[in-house]
């Protein structure tokens, strides 16, 4: 079973909808209802499910399965929802051709699951391709600079009522590859689902190498949805490109 399907039950007590992510957003785009969106890695979709509510479309796409299913089952009696597909981040310009969304977003860190900066470099050229000639690229990830830099064992451990979810690093720098390990607590039983994966650690210099070379010529860098500046002790990093 891969990590995220291991999960996809508890997904939304580890993960809650953030309403912040939908201002910054909204901020981002120009005030104009007739729009449409791509959500990369929309997990169970609630992040997909308010923008539907904001924006003319909303397309919303994940690799895992289950996470889809349960996407669809929370929001099946709803009037308006998001279009859910199961898509690979790297097939996106096959599936959608030209010119087909104002903005790509593509929160929680999904980037850096990645292989490495060709791959990414590949995502990035697909998203200039099916965004519109003033269309956004608005992505998260966790700062690497700050895990590299400060020998950062891990991030703070989520919990709830219903879960506890501890998340761990370990970077190997002789492979530039962070093992990404997890012990989630489902607390109403005291099951407990260990996972480990790996992920790049991309670099801020990275990004904006990889950004220009797909052809973004403005890359701003935030340390919250907030759109406070980044700083070296920002645990997220978010930017907004164009």
């Amino acid at each position: 079973m891969g990590f995220y399907t291991s999960i996809s039950k508890y997904y939304q007590y580890i993960f809650p909808f953030n309403p912040v992510q939908v201002d910054f957003i909204r901020r981002s785009l120009s005030e104009n209802k007739n729009q449409s969106l791509l959500d990369i890695g929309c997990g169970t979709g609630s992040l997909s499910f308010e923008l539907s509510g904001l924006f003319r479309k909303v397309t919303a796409i994940d690799l895992d399965e289950a996470m889809l299913k349960a996407a669809n089952r929370k929001f099946h009696e709803s009037i308006k929802k998001p279009l859910f597909q199961q898509l690979d981040m790297l097939n996106i310009q096959k599936e959608y051709g030209p010119n087909a969304f104002d903005a790509v977003v593509c929160f929680g860190n999904t980037l850096v699951h990645l292989k490495g900066p060709d791959q990414i470099l590949d995502f990035f050229h697909q998203s200039r391709s099916v965004l519109k000639k003033d269309g956004k690229l608005l992505f998260q990830i966790i700062n690497y600079d700050r895990i590299i830099d400060q020998q950062i064992n891990g991030l703070p451990t989520i919990e709830n009522d219903n879960i506890k979810f501890i998340r761990n690093y370990h970077y190997h720098d002789n492979r530039n590859i962070v093992d990404f390990e997890t012990i989630l607590t489902i607390k109403e039983t005291d099951e407990k689902i260990e996972n480990t994966i790996q992920l790049y650690p991309l670099r801020k210099f990275e990004i904006n190498e990889l950004l220009s070379k797909a052809g973004f010529s403005k890359n701003l860098f935030y340390r919250n949805f907030k759109r406070e500046a980044l700083n070296e002790n920002s645990i997220p990093l978010i930017v907004e490109s164009c």
